[in-house]
């Protein structure tokens, strides 16, 4: 499984990659922001998708949300987990509707990213 984390906390792409290495995942990338986001989404081998996008919301130069957009149109079989800490309503009526496959509030704990992450995947909980 290929995956892409977005995040301009270095902290938190870390805890979240920290994760993924724990259930198995080799292959991640990261991203500091949306607009970088959309470059390593574009520099990806032809027939090659991040299988897995997690994405915050509040980013400089590029938010989530903003990213979202195009991400949906350069690679619409990813699936897409919003971490945020962003609670407002708007954000996540938002992001719902451009089709996220899952919405996990920080902090969250590390089984809340991965029910999120296997029911993105429609994978039973492990």
């Amino acid at each position: 499984m290929r995956v892409l984390v977005v995040d301009d906390s270095k902290i938190s792409r870390e805890l979240i990659m920290s994760y993924l290495r724990e259930i198995g995942v080799d292959k991640i990338d990261e991203a500091a922001d949306g607009f970088e986001a959309i470059s390593r989404i574009k520099k990806l081998p032809p027939d090659t998708r991040y299988e897995v996008i997690t994405l915050d919301v509040v980013m400089p130069r590029k938010d989530g949300l903003e990213a979202l957009k195009d991400i949906k149109i350069l690679s619409p079989k990813s699936k897409i987990i919003i971490c945020s800490s962003n609670r407002d309503t708007h954000s996540v009526t938002v992001a719902m509707g451009f089709g996220v496959d899952g919405y996990v509030l920080k902090p969250f704990t590390k089984q809340k990213l991965l029910d999120a992450l296997w029911r993105s995947l429609k994978i039973e909980n492990k």
